[in-house]
């Protein structure tokens, strides 16, 4: 007993050294970061020099901007003496840089400040969760469990009361939909229900989860509202998005593999049953079985995202060459599709690999968290974007009807944009250690 005391006390002065060195390999990493997103920036404003006689300001400030919001962040980083996952900082700014050249690309910021107040937003949103968060404060949030699903469900009402339909889905004027920020809010509300009722939903019988029935009516009773309210608007996409993450939470405070395949069975059944009750997601599904019985109308988009990506072949023709604008409404949901065209399927992969980074990086710092309430609540955060990632990249290769998702931190976007860096700030406040200095 009393060497298993020695040891945990040297460990933890071990982890506090090491919070307290300066962290040069944050500083080296932003700055590979840095330096692979400017030489994408550069191939494409070769390209636009190439076919104009100059370059516009406006071309340039995007990278100005991103520039600023990296110092930014790691001046705050070291100030506030973060020790959390590097890496997991890193990838993320990673993945936002790609998202900026391509979107630049596809020639988005022609208003310049205007266009860049997402990413500011999100740089913003990322800090101030990550310093409120950090240093085992996101524990207090599990006090904040019902607040926070009253707000999702005021967003979700905002929208379904005064949304407009627009391309089969309600969305305010302008096309936002705040609805985005529902997600982390559901996700909090879960992991504050289920790490009170842990015990409840740990028990199976013959391999099946068992749990009380008072406590999984009350689950269900209400999931369902904010997920009737979604399918209302005709986002089936994001109903199923926080199904796969309910499923991914139940197993991870429980630990029972049932939990996967009943909810795997569950997630099924509510897609086909989707399919029937909307009229846009039978075309959807229509449309994913046989894209030439329209193809020259609603298969159209799915046939040219499939062109782009074969014509790009293993190295792709190289960013800023390719013709992305014929596959519609490419810097949004089908921006894999323009990825697969200018870098390839090599490309391609070090993306999913990126984001595969993050991913486990936030399953490990969820793993390691002491409080189930923090591991549950970046269990499911983390599984936000792996799910979302999956569902569009899914989607643009055919192997998934289409869900109307966008590519986190890359597709165009300004709620959804936000939305993943304040997600990406959480994860890394969950990493960080506890500040016993």
């Amino acid at each position: 007993m009393i060497s298993h005391s020695k040891e945990y006390a040297l460990k933890h002065k071990q982890d506090i050294t090491a919070a307290r060195k300066p962290s040069w390999g944050l500083d080296l990493m932003l700055l590979v970061v840095l330096l692979t997103v400017a030489v994408a920036y550069s191939s494409v404003l070769a390209v636009k020099l190439c076919n104009a006689p100059t370059i516009q300001p406006a071309h340039l400030l995007p990278f100005g901007f991103y520039v600023i919001a990296l110092i930014i962040t790691r001046v705050t980083l070291r100030i506030s003496r973060f020790s959390g996952d590097n890496g997991l900082v890193a990838g993320v700014f990673l993945l936002a840089g790609i998202g900026m050249v391509m979107q630049l690309r596809m020639g988005a910021y022609a208003s310049g400040l205007q266009d860049l107040l997402p990413f500011a937003l999100g740089v913003i949103g990322f800090l101030v969760v990550l310093l409120l968060a950090g240093k085992g404060r996101a524990g207090a949030l599990e006090h904040m469990g019902w607040p926070f699903y009253i707000a999702a469900l005021g967003l979700i009402g905002v929208v379904v009361v005064f949304g407009q339909r627009f391309r089969g889905g309600l969305f305010l004027p302008g096309n936002y939909n705040p609805t985005e920020m529902a997600k982390p809010l559901l996700v909090i509300f879960l992991a504050r229900f289920l790490c009170r009722r842990s015990a409840a939903f740990s028990d199976v019988r013959f391999g099946i989860p068992n749990p009380p029935v008072f406590s999984l009516l009350t689950l269900l009773f209400l999931w369902i509202i904010p997920l009737a309210m979604l399918v209302h608007m005709g986002d089936l996409g994001q109903a199923l998005l926080m199904n796969g993450v309910l499923v991914v939470m139940l197993y991870s405070v429980a630990r029972r593999t049932g939990w996967l395949v009943v909810g795997l069975l569950a997630v099924v059944a509510c897609a086909i049953a989707g399919s029937y009750l909307s009229a846009h997601a039978q075309i959807r599904f229509a449309i994913w079985r046989n894209p030439f019985v329209d193809p020259t109308g609603k298969g159209w988009q799915v046939l040219q995202a499939l062109v782009a990506l074969f014509a790009g072949g293993m190295w792709g023709c190289g960013i800023g060459t390719g013709a992305p604008s014929a596959v519609p409404i490419v810097s949004s949901d089908f921006i894999y599709a323009a990825l697969g065209e200018e870098i390839g399927w090599a490309g391609c992969i070090l993306v999913l690999l990126a984001f595969g980074m993050i991913c486990c990086r936030g399953w490990r710092a969820a793993a390691s968290s002491p409080k189930p309430f923090t591991m549950l609540l970046g269990a499911g955060l983390t599984s936000c974007l792996a799910i979302q990632m999956l569902f569009n990249v899914a989607g643009v290769t055919k192997a998934l009807p289409l869900t109307g998702l966008t590519l986190p931190f890359i597709s165009h976007g300004g709620s959804s944009l936000v939305t993943s860096f304040i997600i990406a700030g959480f994860l890394a406040a969950i990493s960080e250690r506890q500040d016993h200095t």
